[in-house]
């Protein structure tokens, strides 16, 4: 009896580039479940769960509207996780809030820290994922394509644009920032 051969996830997105839209399931199927979860972590406390769901919906849109633009032989993992990138920054650009007065940003940075402080002591794991919130969003998104989604240092740095090496350093010193906030 011989093993079921999975296709490769670039051999499936080359037949959705070239119009096989139903080989589309089999990559929502491997893929909707660590998107979602990058999604979730990367937008920190500032969304939800419904959030990340529609998010990750839009990015499989995206993976049709933008088939044509996947190119054969282009990991594919990496191509979609920078569509998940810019859907995640184009929502975030649209619900950014209007400006606030100096008293409200203060009021509100106090409350949140004080939030986060009893929530930490309550709930070691949520005092966590409050603390990732709090970095910066490259930091954070580094951390998470390293740690949850398990990307190595190579495929981060292609992803943003740099070496294996300069991505290693940049994750070494958001987990030193993420370490400094956490034991706040």
């Amino acid at each position: 009896m011989t093993a079921d051969v999975q296709p490769s996830d670039e051999d499936l997105m080359s037949r959705v580039r070239a119009d096989e839209l139903d080989q589309l399931t089999p990559l929502f199927e491997r893929y909707h479940g660590p998107l979602f979860g990058f999604l979730c972590r990367l937008q920190g406390s500032a969304g939800s769960r419904e959030v990340a769901q529609d998010l990750t919906q839009n990015v499989f849109e995206r993976v049709l509207k933008y088939r044509a633009s996947y190119q054969p032989g282009q990991p594919f993992r990496a191509w979609v996780y920078q569509l998940a990138r810019h859907v995640h920054a184009d929502h975030w650009q649209r619900q950014r809030p209007p400006a606030q007065d100096l008293d409200t940003v203060e009021r509100t940075a106090a409350h949140g820290r004080a939030a986060q402080a009893q929530r930490a002591a309550h709930d070691q794991t949520q005092g966590l994922h409050e603390a990732l919130s709090l970095l910066p969003e490259a930091q954070r998104e580094i951390l998470v394509l390293h740690r949850f989604q398990g990307f190595d240092y190579q495929e981060i740095g292609a992803l943003l644009g740099c070496s294996a090496g300069a991505a290693r350093v940049k994750a070494c010193r958001a987990l030193e920032a993420l370490r400094q906030l956490y034991f706040q």
